[in-house]
């Protein structure tokens, strides 16, 4: 357990620590209202226990004086709250301009809100379910929400704003303390339905090195790099789709152990039979039915959810064809998700490549990944590069 020598070190008395530009106006604010309004307080009640005892009625005959008004009193008791809340305002005005005006030269971060999940998109293309920021940079968030309202609350940085369905809003700070190990947690904080309490993420707080290498990580999500090591490899599709499943936010949703969430398990999904609530009349899908039918329904069912609905649940998923477009490399993201599913369900699944293969050492086949299907491959060759190619450099805030 903490104990309090190093909660001094860490945390302000009353919030969390001190991680961002906006913490010392905020936390400035909160003090000095904190602590004016704690003094007249204590003098409230100690001038009323005084006052208690000093005009109690000590005998049943003591006659109540009258008092109309006292002139100067009445004068200080105005004056003084006026200038005492002038100031405040003085404060929390400060704070604001400073709150709602980005410098120019800020990284803009797309971020998107949807049930039940945040997704965060970078200026080379790449997007994770956590943010990472480099310490000492300005940054951007432009906010989206897909479905109902949200909210972003990073209690570290002393920042939240909400997510409003068709419009975007925008907070920025500057990132002034590494993170920890588990990064700084981030919360949605408008309820948003059923899963709102499982809608939270991380904030990881870089160094310049540490950071680009987390920015070549999510603009290229197939390959990853040993960090003891160096050397980097392709990830297996079955690997790649149980990290995507976490990382889009199906974990949210949908289970893998067979118990029932809010939309069905992935559990021996693949492969058995399907029956469909809605629309009505829908032919049910059969395990017999083929490869081609059952790639085709799950990619229907995540790019328009709501085309068929299966027996026993209700319409509440999101469409997902913004984040697996049909162009490259998000085909391939979905082919993964697919091939995950595959691999847990009702029936036997050997992936086409061994996952032992050298063909997945990235250093020694650097253009693509085995698993990449022809036509991609061709699409990314026309795009006019390889698979693994660098992010590109992140794009600034321009007013």
């Amino acid at each position: 357990m903490m104990n309090l020598w190093t909660l001094a070190q860490t945390d302000t008395f009353f919030l969390p620590p001190q991680a961002s530009n906006l913490s010392h106006d905020v936390d400035w604010a909160w003090n000095v209202v904190l602590g004016v309004t704690g003094f007249f307080f204590v003098l409230v009640v100690v001038v009323m226990l005084l006052f208690v005892l000093k005009y109690r009625r000590r005998t049943p005959n003591d006659a109540t004086p009258e008092i109309t008004h006292n002139t100067p009193l009445e004068i200080i008791w105005t004056v003084v709250p006026v200038v005492i809340l002038i100031c405040f305002f003085f404060i929390g005005f400060k704070g604001y301009l400073n709150y709602d005006t980005p410098p120019t030269n800020a990284v803009v971060v797309d971020v998107t809100g949807q049930k039940w999940r945040f997704s965060f998109q970078y200026p080379n293309g790449g997007t994770s379910d956590i943010l990472y920021v480099q310490k000492d940079v300005p940054v951007v968030l432009n906010l989206h929400s897909t479905d109902v309202l949200h909210a972003l609350y990073i209690p570290a940085f002393r920042t939240q704003r909400n997510l409003i369905p068709f419009r975007t809003t925008n907070i920025w700070f500057i990132p002034e303390e590494l993170s920890p190990k588990d990064g700084f947690p981030l919360f949605c904080t408008q309820y948003c339905g059923q899963d709102h309490s499982r809608m939270h993420s991380v904030v990881r707080v870089l160094d310049k090195k540490d950071y680009a290498d987390a920015m070549a990580q999510v603009a290229n999500p197939f390959k990853e790099k040993d960090g003891n090591t160096g050397k980097s490899r392709w990830i297996p599709y079955v690997e790649l789709g149980h990290k995507l499943y976490e990382q889009k936010g199906c974990i949210s949703c949908h289970t893998i152990d067979g118990t029932k969430g809010t939309g069905p398990t992935w559990k021996d999904l693949w492969k058995t039979d399907v029956q469909f609530a809605a629309p009505p009349g829908t032919a049910p899908l059969k395990a017999s039915d083929s490869d081609a039918n059952w790639e085709a329904y799950i990619t229907e069912s995540v790019l328009h959810p709501s085309a068929k609905i299966v027996q026993g649940f209700s319409d509440q998923m999101p469409s997902f064809e913004s984040q697996f477009s049909p162009t490259a490399p998000k085909d391939e993201e979905l082919r993964a998700i697919i091939t995950y599913i595959k691999s847990i369900g009702n029936t036997h699944y050997t992936p086409p490549i061994p996952a032992d293969s050298e063909l997945y050492d990235a250093d020694k086949h650097p253009d693509h990944h085995p698993e990449f299907t022809p036509e991609h491959v061709k699409a990314i060759e026309a795009a006019g590069g390889a698979a693994g190619n660098a992010a590109s450099a992140p794009t600034t805030q321009n007013q």
